[in-house]
């Protein structure tokens, strides 16, 4: 501590915005918006099937048919399932040293509509267990390849390109206009359901409306009751999980519901102070194991049943292992940002700092049995809602490309120096051009390995078994 006749130490000196334009010119002489479209190389990348054989190893063993089945349907879920790929394609190229909160797997399957504390429909980024300090054009990329990935499964390959450029556009165009606001002013921006009528009321097609207006019913009708409905029931007058193996299954061993509880406990403990009160007038009622997701399939998640003030009264939490980011190893540099040694905390502070608004029961907890895994709490189905981009009109698909690109930017803004990376982008094409350049080629290595999958599915070398789930 200071004494009144100590000399305090000089503040670090706060760069100008000049300097920060400075930043992105400096990155763009040093590293070449052209660049960012060299072609991936086939040997940078892991052997998907053996990937998936060394991820498999400290996963449940009796789930992994199931994953290995959801990621051979198609491309675009063999991308999804896939993120320890690209992030080593990206980590061996030589990327910027604008850095961002990344969301380490930004596919087009992980953004979508749920519900702000508030109660309103908001879109943003919803999947956050890769997030990971890195380069902002690392999530771009994988955007952009996401969509092309997904007009190949469509066999629509013409319109990939331009939906490429339209991510990139989108992008830059989103990032020049958050580097012109106030500080303050950019992070509360965020994306509501009327911003996405308004943009989908822009286009030439009647379309896009009804399919947001869609997903929005959908999304009001996914409420945490519909939850509870669908994957409990009542015995002797209470309610409980439902056991449907292997995709859900309630525990009912005495001494693991309370090494759970203890764990539920712990976790309370790691929510802000004035959330904590809101979550001790819950009790646990049950609990259970639950799949979800894909690239997730085989880790340890659990789903907690919660009562409030009387049986009307119910929720339901789901706790995930968080396992290190697919992008530790490949990220040369975190900038300014702190390395955090809880994966769990890792994925709470990630979500906090990239999203608009986040759910009020985020948290992390240890392993109670294994202190050396990690795992993080959040609610379930707080009326989440996602576009059908498999089977959606051309039209809806460029809304989404659009709505996926402003708000990566938003995420992005709300860590990264917009400045310095609108001046990395220009006003041209380059960026675009780049983009395109990339997607294209990595959608053909994700059209690859989705064979190279399928391949060792048929012969046995991975097992694979789909069952519906819960």
């Amino acid at each position: 501590m200071l004494s009144m006749h100590d000399t305090p130490p000089a503040a670090p000196r706060r760069l100008t915005l000049d300097d920060r334009m400075e930043l992105g010119r400096q990155q763009a002489r040093d590293l070449p918006l052209a660049h960012l479209g060299d072609p991936p190389a086939r040997d940078r990348r892991p052997d998907i099937v053996e990937m998936l054989r060394s991820e498999g190893s400290d996963r449940i063993p009796e789930l992994l048919p199931l994953r290995h089945a959801r990621m051979a349907t198609c491309p675009l879920a063999t991308l999804r399932g896939s993120a320890g790929s690209m992030a080593a394609t990206l980590g061996g190229r030589a990327s910027t040293n604008l850095i961002v909160q990344l969301c380490g797997d930004a596919h087009l399957s992980n953004f979508g509509i749920y519900a702000s504390p508030e109660r309103d429909l908001v879109f943003d980024v919803n999947d956050f267990d890769e997030t990971h300090p890195g380069p902002f054009e690392w999530d771009v990329l994988r955007l952009a390849t996401s969509f092309v990935t997904c007009l190949h499964a469509r066999e629509e390959p013409g319109k990939a390109a331009a939906l490429a450029r339209r991510v990139a556009t989108t992008y830059r165009n989103s990032i020049r206009n958050l580097s012109e606001k106030p500080t303050v002013g950019a992070l509360y921006e965020r994306m509501t359901a009327a911003d996405i009528e308004n943009m989908a009321d822009e286009s030439d097609s009647t379309a896009p409306a009804k399919d947001a207006a869609a997903v929005f019913e959908k999304a009001r009708r996914r409420t945490q009751e519909r939850a509870i409905a669908r994957l409990t029931e009542q015995v002797d007058g209470q309610r409980r999980f439902k056991s449907k193996p292997p995709v859900l299954v309630r525990c009912d061993d005495e001494a693991r519901r309370a090494s759970l509880a203890a764990g539920y406990a712990a976790y309370i403990e790691t929510l802000p102070p004035e959330h904590q009160v809101i979550a001790r007038r819950y009790a646990w009622i049950d609990f259970a194991t639950r799949v979800g997701g894909v690239g997730s399939i085989g880790t340890r998640c659990f789903v907690i049943l919660l009562e409030g003030r009387d049986a009307d009264d119910q929720i339901i939490l789901q706790t995930k292992e968080a396992t290190p980011s697919v992008l530790a190893p490949h990220v040369k540099t975190t900038g300014d940002f702190p390395r955090i040694a809880h994966e769990g905390q890792r994925i709470v502070r990630g979500q906090k700092l990239m999203q608009a608004v986040s759910d009020l029961f985020l948290g992390w907890v240890d392993g109670v049995s294994d202190p050396n895994r990690h795992f993080y709490g959040r609610q379930l189905h707080d009326m989440k809602g996602a576009f059908d981009v498999e089977s959606a009109k051309f039209a809806t698909l460029e809304l989404y490309a659009d709505l996926c690109a402003r708000t990566l930017a938003q995420a992005h803004a709300r860590s990264g120096d917009t400045v310095a990376i609108a001046a990395y982008l220009g006003e041209g094409k380059a960026f675009a051009d780049a983009v395109e350049v990339f997607s294209v080629a990595e959608s053909h290595f994700v059209a690859s390995d989705h064979k190279r999958l399928t391949e060792a599915i048929a012969a046995g070398d991975l097992p694979a078994a789909d069952i519906e789930d819960a």
